[in-house]
């Protein structure tokens, strides 16, 4: 008697969450993997014009680069990364400072800061490599119809699919969560982040710099070639200034607000602005459906910790579904979603007060909040533990 072959696992959204989740399935057993994505996917000659894979640079924890040694992709990655030795922390005008040190973790780095272009392109090549992953790019769901044990999924081409279990990893505007019957709570922060690469008079040294503001943080990230991934958040009003400011008044206004050991910046290449919604899905699995990604959740830039923690969501789900018989089975779903309940809940919550926190100006709170950053540099045990959470140890 031969065993009955199991539709693929289907996965709507080719970004980087969807990208990494293909590869982690098949890592953990999935014997195969449909991964629809509406945009074109440029292979293997460029890097991917995906707007998923732009000028945005993302900062990959230690983490991270653990679980994409494990797919054997960090040495790619790393080739045109820089990594992150000291993380600098401190706020304007104020007393107390803090380091995170990799020498004080006993790891080589804290983390990795990779170009969202090189980083698409690297994921990419290995989903092409891997002949149990189909991707189907530029196409479309138009509908999905639910089964007794699984979805039928309608293609705009005509094509229809069936899946023990559909993903939706299309984004924070997800139309696969709508059809899963996912609702979303979305709360405007009033604030965007302006995204824009910085050269420097000379070598960061693999130091990133996260500085409070009174109106938002502002984040230089290391780059290879002596460059900063600048991310400088703020009220829309002061973001439009930004975004229309010249040059070499924007480097002046920005230079006076960087820590005075940070290099001296000397250019900044093109200037692009992200609204600051953040996304919280009402139920992340229903049967036969899961939602991730920022389909699931979207997280205040400061830390740098939104991909970092949709990662570690992946990894919890393709450890549980990747070699299932049933992947689609309810309570298997919620197996995923009771792990990683707690890690989701602290990260998104200090994702919101910290930024908070340190915009407050009443002198009694920001007096504490000063001592708190100084006891974090005097006292190793406390640093080092904020250290392995951001580190996603």
């Amino acid at each position: 008697m031969t065993e009955q072959r199991q539709d693929p696992i289907l996965i709507v959204g080719g970004g980087m969450a969807g990208a990494l989740l293909a590869l982690l399935l098949r890592h953990h057993g999935a014997s195969a993997v449909t991964l629809v994505e509406s945009h074109p996917l440029t292979l293997p000659d460029e890097p991917p014009l995906t707007p998923s894979f732009d000028a945005r640079s993302t900062a990959l924890s230690a983490g991270t680069l653990s679980v994409l040694d494990e797919l054997g992709l960090a040495e790619a990655i790393r080739e045109h990364a820089a990594a992150i030795d000291t993380v600098h922390v401190s706020r304007r005008s104020r007393l107390g400072i803090t380091r995170l040190r990799a020498s004080e973790e006993g790891v080589p780095a804290l983390g990795a800061v990779v170009e969202n272009r090189w980083l698409g392109f690297v994921l990419l090549r290995a989903l092409y490599a891997d002949a149990a992953i189909q991707v189907l790019a530029p196409e479309r769901l138009s509908a999905i119809r639910r089964l007794a044990d699984g979805y039928e999924a309608t293609l705009e081409s005509g094509r229809t699919l069936t899946t023990p279990l559909l993903i939706a990893a299309d984004g924070a505007k997800s139309r696969t969560r709508e059809w899963l019957g996912v609702s979303a709570r979305d709360s405007d922060t009033g604030h965007d982040a302006m995204i824009a690469n910085l050269s420097l008079a000379s070598d960061h040294q693999g130091i990133a710099y996260e500085r409070f503001l009174n109106d938002g943080p502002l984040a230089l990230l290391p780059l290879p070639d002596r460059r900063f991934g600048l991310v400088w958040t703020g009220p829309r009003d002061q973001v439009d200034a930004w975004m229309e400011m010249e040059s070499g008044a924007l480097l002046k206004q920005l230079q006076q607000q960087c820590p005075a050991e940070a290099p001296r910046i000397t250019g900044i290449g093109e200037r692009q602005r992200y609204p600051l919604i953040l996304t919280h899905a009402c139920a992340q699995a229903v049967p036969f459906g899961v939602v991730v990604g920022n389909a699931a959740h979207t997280l205040h830039p400061v830390a740098g910790q939104g991909f970092n923690l949709t990662v570690r969501d992946l990894v919890q789900l393709a450890c549980t579904v990747g070699g299932a018989s049933a992947p689609g089975k309810l309570s298997l779903l919620q197996q995923y979603v009771q792990r990683r309940e707690q890690d989701q809940a602290l990260i998104s919550q200090a994702s919101r007060w910290v930024p908070e926190m340190f915009r407050v100006q009443q002198p009694l709170f920001a007096h504490s909040r000063q001592l708190g950053l100084v006891a974090m540099d005097i006292l190793p045990g406390l640093r080092q533990g904020f250290a392995r959470r951001a580190m996603g140890l």
